[in-house]
């Protein structure tokens, strides 16, 4: 190395060594955190750095404070948590209140959750629960830039990175993505012969949307459920991994939206969910997407189905008058429990005549005749008639919805389907004599037709809340169903006398009679809610009329009603739900039934995790027959149909 080689290195080092002290000088200094109180079941955020209190002199202790509390007593925050606590004290932003799976709002609901500063309504969305999503959200943006870190007040200079590290990408402030993993497992604890899990399942939910601009969208989510039981029956299924490790893909949202096409006017084309409608969860004016009822829990959640969706609000109305028009090509049916299939193959359940003069002869033929000859009871097979996929099956439907004060209020119409296939024909035939051997362990075989009858549907609905009443909410709804009519044919297995107290002998092959008549119906639903303070929420609502309920002389009313306790800034909920039918949905004898679903939901003080665990328990009696046994009561919750009695545990996980 020559000397001047040595002097450019020296004359280097020297700016380097100076660069860092003047970095040193100018930067604020670092000083340790101090010790942290206990805070409570909220947690703390292991991520940030405390922040250095401010000295501030300290009142005597009997020198009341500003709000009137003496330094020292404690409060019911202090032992419940206040339920505006900032979330952030454990690393959360709060939930999303009653915000469903769509992204819309329940009546009455706010989606700030527990970071709002003002009280939280509460709606049925946390009754029956959204899958323990309450505090899943929590610390989405925990170890974000910037965040978290106590702010200076030494003005430092600011030095530049260089343009390469500084570079956006082309998604900022465009694109944003969410993922939810959720884990649970059901136990069947009672209506079930063995005791033992019922469900076993992991769904990894992913959502995306993209908006490059202001006229743009993109949205695409998708669910792959992994279910925890083998479903292999044999040596060769054990070389395939669907049936070893079964597993599906389900969507709620592929589409791509186009907004201001001209001046308030938007579409959307793909799959997607539209809820309409103002009560909660038990809208009989939403009819657009099929139901899932699959989930016990979760029975209320939509389907999605592709279709077009025209929004047009006039913009010199201000939002005060909207329109929405809706078409979906395709016909798409509800998701059935499995369990659905053990109703029908059941011969002791109801079978849907309008009047009670049909029932009850085929009653005699279920209660009577059947267990005194047990030779004669069936092997039942289902057949499913699904809609042509044509123009003339499509569903349309429209909307206008604007506002008088406080009075939110639309009208609707639909014409398409009823989701819920519905029996009209049952055809016997004899698989073997009665003298011979049974084939499957039957002697006669019930081969059951069922379709989708087509229905039209007029609605109005209205939401508000009463300032006079400490801002109760209030709802109702209302839908005229106009509906396809269907008889239904039963054929007996032989020929029986289903009227023996006449005192005449007539033995009939097959009874045929009204089943769905054309008569216009009402469903409707009307209801309240109420926050009392911070920590106690309730609900009630009467429906006119259950989810999948069709025909004038099937349908049946009921009570829904829940309430919610909020304790440690909603860091624990406990939530409890009941349904009840009234005895006179019901026939004769056949009493009365209910569900009740309790369930606690903890949020993990680091935020990001909810545990939850519950129970969905079926409430009916068993009928007597006159051979001594006894069969599941022909009403709503106590059929076979609906499944067994559970009690569940779920972790949920979700940035």
């Amino acid at each position: 190395m020559n000397l001047v080689q040595l002097s450019i290195a020296l004359l280097t080092c020297t700016l380097v060594h100076n660069a860092s002290a003047l970095a040193l000088a100018v930067a604020p200094a670092e000083t340790p955190p101090e010790a942290r109180e206990y805070e409570g079941p909220g947690g703390v955020d292991v991520s940030k750095p405390a922040a250095a209190p401010e000295p501030a002199p300290k009142p005597p202790a009997s020198a009341p404070s500003g709000d009137g509390k003496v330094e020292g007593e404690l409060s019911m925050d202090d032992v419940f948590g206040a339920a505006e606590a900032d979330a952030a004290e454990s690393g959360a932003k709060g939930t999303k209140g009653a915000q469903g799976t769509t992204g819309t709002t329940t009546p009455g609901a706010t989606t700030e959750g527990a970071s709002s500063g003002e009280s939280t309504d509460l709606s049925m969305g946390d009754i029956f629960g959204d899958g323990g999503q309450a505090g899943a959200d929590e610390g989405a943006d925990v170890g974000a830039k910037g965040d978290g870190q106590a702010e200076s007040k030494t003005d430092a200079p600011t030095f530049k990175a260089p343009p390469k590290q500084r570079a956006k990408s082309k998604f900022d402030g465009k694109l944003d993505f969410s993922l939810r993993l959720l884990s649970s497992v059901y136990y069947s604890v009672d209506r079930v012969e063995e005791r033992g899990f019922d469900r076993n399942e992991t769904r990894v939910e992913t959502y995306v949307s993209y908006n490059p601009n202001r006229h743009v969208e993109i949205v695409g989510g998708i669910e792959a459920v992994f279910m925890g039981v083998a479903q292999a029956q044999n040596l060769d299924d054990l070389a395939t991994r669907q049936l070893v490790t079964p597993f599906h893909f389900e969507s709620d949202a592929a589409y791509v939206a186009l907004h201001d096409i001209a001046p308030g006017l938007s579409l959307k084309l793909g799959r997607q969910i539209v809820v309409w409608g103002t009560a909660d969860k038990f809208s009989p004016t939403n009819n657009i997407n099929p139901d899932d009822f699959e989930d016990r829990p979760l029975f209320t959640e939509p389907i999605a189905n592709q279709m077009a969706v025209l929004d047009y609000a006039p913009p010199k109305l201000n939002e005060k008058l909207f329109f929405q028009l809706i078409y979906v090509p395709l016909f798409y049916p509800a998701l059935l429990p499995p369990s659905a299939s053990a109703g029908l193959l059941d011969p002791q359940s109801e079978i849907p005549f309008a009047f009670l003069e049909d029932r009850q002869k085929i009653g005699f033929l279920q209660d009577v005749y059947l267990p005194l000859n047990p030779q004669l009871y069936p092997a039942t097979f289902g057949t499913v008639l699904h809609p042509k996929a044509k123009g003339t099956n499509g569903q349309f439907a429209a909307k206008v919805g604007s506002n008088l004060g406080p009075v939110d209020f639309s009208a609707s119409y639909y014409y398409g389907r009823h989701d819920v296939p519905f029996p009209i024909d049952v055809e016997s035939s004899q698989l073997a004599a009665l003298d011979e051997e049974p084939v499957d362990g039957a002697w006669m075989r019930s081969d059951v037709t069922l379709v989708y009858p087509r229905m039209q549907v007029v609605g109005l609905d209205f939401s508000t809340q009463l300032p006079f009443l400490g801002n109760m909410g209030l709802w109702g709804e209302g839908a005229l169903f106009i509906p396809q009519a269907y008889d239904l044919r039963v054929e007996m297995p032989v020929p029986i006398d289903v009227t023996p107290d006449d005192g005449m002998a007539n033995p009939v092959r097959e009874i045929v009679a009204p089943a769905i008549r054309k008569n216009p119906y009402i469903k409707a639903t009307a209801g309240l809610d109420y926050t009392f303070g911070k920590h106690v929420y309730v609900q009630a609502q009467y429906l006119r009329g259950f989810l999948n309920e069709f025909g004038a002389d099937h349908i049946g009313d009921y009570v829904v009603a829940g309430t919610e306790l909020v304790f440690f800034g909603r860091h624990l909920l406990l939530r409890c739900f009941g349904v009840v039918d009234f005895p006179t949905n019901n026939d004769p004898g056949e009493g009365t039934s209910g569900v009740i679903a309790p369930s606690i939901i903890g949020t993990l003080p680091w935020g990001y995790v909810s545990l939850e665990v519950g129970s969905f328990a079926f409430l009916q009696k068993d009928v007597e027959l006159n051979n001594g046994t006894s069969r599941f009561s022909r009403t709503f919750f106590g059929q076979p149909g609906v499944g067994s009695s559970i009690v569940y545990f779920k972790a949920i996980g979700k940035f």
